[in-house]
């Protein structure tokens, strides 16, 4: 391995796990203030929902009083007496009936304004997301690049899949001047290649003998490779025509499959045809050799075209806290590795070896990250409980430790009638809630990054 731990053992990942921890903990902050906003906004419009129902009791109460009070008129006074008491009557029920009105017109508003909220917290929560994915892939991540061929030029993306559930899929921002930004032909790879097919031949009796066919000059109009498998199809236009779809298994033992496309490209119905000998060889070279020449572009992903965690989109997500917490639970035990393989007190150091003697050190302090978790409010802090951040005297930094609220935490708000407020996240426990608190703005803080 490239790289080494403080104490000079060696770092199982060949990547900067200390500047992916410091962007971890930022994205981890940026989406537990969505989840303060969230909470805040549900507070507020159940508050306010709440406060209607008791006016609206109050108000009922009145109505009836006044009922009671004119209804000895109404049933035994004269004339003018029994018209006018079911004239006040009728004003005192007109009257509720425009304050019930205005009393639903500010629920409404309210409603409007905590749905509002969460749908920014939501984008809040992409963004952390999209903006910690394009620049990390966590160790135990599943990535595939694929490559689709147009008429002038290339398009790609990639799809990164998580161990703490997150699923992304990115574009690719193709460099102009980069090889793959074009249509490729296989002999951009392969001089002359050659193998052997089977094909359907006599004019009295059909029969299938195998026959060679040249591919050199087909475009590769599909190039996939996703760690475990790759996908390599060929057609005789950049994006257009017959073809053949070519498929790599890359196991212990490698092993290759080819099947006919028609002119649109699906595959025929035909069994594939497993390669052997010679074939197999060149065609797992060609795959190689294009793959190769593209890998780059695994860290050319940008925009965030979708993301989901455990399945569920996260513009859909009323709990980003429970992402924040997979997140962080994936991230501590290698942090906390590192900080106890450091040396000194308070610190995460690794190095990278140069060569001939030298070594590159990368660190940061607790400290450092105990600066950007204090910009929540304590109770959501305790998520980052598990990387064992210390203060500056050593001691277990005890804002992370902060008591929970006495009894039971209570449950999510629900807003009856609300969509998308109104059923929290299947499955997911409902945030710790201390003291009522100003919601703050969305996007978070100005303390923690803007959304994009």
């Amino acid at each position: 391995m490239s790289r080494v731990y403080g104490d000079s053992t060696p770092f199982p990942h060949d990547l900067d796990y200390i500047h992916m921890l410091r962007d971890g903990i930022e994205c981890a902050v940026r989406l537990l203030s969505a989840q303060h906003s969230i909470r805040a906004a549900l507070e507020r419009a159940q508050a306010t929902e709440q406060a209607q129902q008791n006016e609206l009791n109050e108000l009922n109460a009145l109505f009836e009083r006044v009922q009671a009070a004119a209804a000895p008129s109404i049933s035994e006074g004269l004339d003018r007496t029994v018209r006018t008491a079911a004239q006040i009557v009728a004003g005192a029920r007109a009257i509720l009936d425009a304050a019930g009105a205005d009393l639903e017109s500010q629920v409404g508003a309210e409603v409007g304004q905590a749905r509002h909220i969460v749908d920014k917290a939501r984008e809040t929560m992409q963004s952390a997301i999209e903006h910690f994915l394009e620049r990390h892939t966590p160790p135990g991540s599943r990535c595939a690049l694929q490559l689709v061929s147009g008429a002038e030029n290339n398009t790609g993306q990639v799809n990164v899949s998580t161990p703490y559930g997150v699923a992304a899929t990115f574009g690719v921002a193709m460099p102009s001047g980069h090889a793959w930004a074009r249509p490729r032909r296989v002999s951009d790879f392969v001089a002359q290649l050659e193998i052997q097919m089977p094909k359907e031949s006599g004019w009295l009796s059909k029969r299938v003998e195998m026959t060679p066919v040249r591919l050199d000059r087909m475009f590769i109009s599909e190039l996939v490779h996703g760690g475990s498998y790759g996908v390599l199809n060929l057609r005789k236009g950049a994006g257009s025509g017959s073809g053949y779809g070519l498929r790599v298994e890359l196991t212990d033992n490698v092993g290759a499959s080819i099947r006919p496309l028609r002119d649109d490209g699906t595959p025929e119905q035909a069994q594939p045809l497993v390669l052997e000998g010679k074939d197999l060889a060149m065609m797992v070279g060609l795959w190689r050799s294009a793959a190769d020449s593209s890998r780059d572009l695994f860290n050319a992903r940008r925009r965030l075209v979708s993301a989901s965690f455990v399945e569920r989109p996260l513009l859909e997500l009323d709990s980003p806290s429970l992402l924040a917490e997979a997140l962080i639970g994936d991230m501590a035990p290698l942090a906390v590795e590192i900080s106890r393989r450091s040396g000194a007190p308070g610190e995460l150091v690794l190095r990278r070896n140069l060569g001939e003697g030298k070594r590159e050190e990368t660190y940061c302090t607790h400290a450092e990250l105990l600066d950007k978790i204090r910009v929540l409010p304590p109770d959501l802090r305790r998520a980052f409980a598990g990387l064992h951040l210390t203060n500056e005297a050593g001691m277990a930094a005890q804002l992370l430790h902060s008591a929970a609220p006495q009894g039971q935490a209570p449950e999510s708000p629900r807003l009856s009638g609300v969509p998308g407020l109104s059923q929290p996240y299947a499955g997911s426990r409902p945030p710790a809630m201390g003291q009522p608190s100003r919601p703050p703005s969305v996007p978070p803080p100005q303390s923690t990054p803007a959304a994009v």
